[in-house]
C-alpha cells in the first residue's frame, strides 16, 4: 500500500512539474500591433520569385470595354444602426507612442466589463431612446469630447431602409 501511494505521489509531482512548465513557458515573443517591423527589413523573396522576374516580362493591364466608374458614398459616410454596446476604449492604444501595459490597461479591465453590464441592464432604455430601426451615421471621426469620446455615431433622422 505504501509503494502504490508513492508511485501516485510521484506521477502528480510529474504532471504538476509538466503543468508549471507549460504555464511559466508561454509565446515570449511580444508583437507590437501598430508597428510593422518587418517594412524595415529587406525584401522577402524566394527562387521562384527571383525567376519569374529574370523573365523580364511587361506587367499589363487588362483594358475594360466601359467606362471607369468611381463608386462612393456622397457624404463619406457609413450608414447602420445603433451602437448599444459600443466601447469607445476598445482598441485604442496608449497615447505615447510604446507598446507597454499602462494605466490605460487596467482601466479598460474594470471598465469595459461594468459598461456591458450597466448597457444590458439598461438596453430597454437605450433601446427606447434609440430605437433599433433608427438610422445612425459614422464619418470615422470620433464626434463628443469628454467620457464617451470614442463613439461615432450621429443620427441621420430617418428609420432603417430595409428595401437596401
Amino acid at each position: 500500500m505504501n509503494s502504490s501511494y508513492s508511485g501516485r505521489r510521484w506521477i502528480r509531482g510529474i504532471v504538476g512539474l509538466a503543468a508549471t512548465a507549460v504555464l511559466v513557458s508561454g509565446c515570449q515573443l511580444m508583437e507590437a500591433p501598430f508597428t510593422d517591423e518587418l517594412a524595415a527589413g529587406p525584401a522577402v523573396t524566394t527562387p521562384s520569385v527571383e525567376a519569374a522576374r529574370a523573365i523580364g516580362a511587361e506587367p499589363r493591364l487588362p483594358h475594360r470595354p466601359h467606362a471607369t466608374v468611381k463608386v462612393e458614398l456622397p457624404t463619406g459616410t457609413v450608414t447602420h444602426g445603433p451602437l448599444y454596446f459600443q466601447d469607445p476604449y476598445e482598441g485604442t492604444g496608449c497615447d505615447d507612442g510604446r507598446f507597454a501595459w499602462s494605466g490605460e490597461d487596467y482601466f479598460c479591465w474594470l471598465y469595459g466589463p461594468s459598461r456591458f453590464l450597466l448597457n444590458t441592464a439598461f438596453f430597454p432604455v437605450s433601446a427606447a431612446v434609440t430605437p433599433p430601426w433608427h438610422l445612425m451615421e459614422s464619418d470615422a471621426g470620433a464626434d463628443r469630447p469628454g467620457l464617451d469620446s470614442g463613439h461615432d455615431d450621429a443620427s441621420s433622422g430617418g428609420p432603417i431602409d430595409s428595401a437596401n
